[in-house]
């Protein structure tokens, strides 16, 4: 079986051109962020290697002497205590 294509020739010249089109993106887009590295904060993060240095969970301390956590924490388990009640 022979499939004809026409006009071929500038089919594929534009399919080169779109190819380059996007090479030139590809390239493009690593220069431009290199540039604006030190201007933009978003694109400081990017070049950096990084090293996840211990406990992926942890969280900052906060002040636990204060009665707002105190009687949130309180009332969590007290919570906690009558769902497990119902279900028994």
């Amino acid at each position: 079986m022979i499939i004809v294509v026409g006009k071929w020739k500038k089919k594929l010249i534009r399919l080169g051109a779109v190819v380059l089109i996007l090479a030139l993106f590809a390239a493009v887009v690593p220069m431009v962020s290199g540039i604006f590295y030190e201007k933009v904060p978003v694109f400081s993060g990017w070049m950096k290697d990084e090293q996840p240095s211990g406990n992926p969970m942890r969280v900052e301390k906060t002040q636990e002497d204060t009665n707002f956590n105190q009687t949130v924490d309180r009332f969590v388990v007290k919570m906690q205590n009558f769902y497990h009640e119902e279900k028994e």
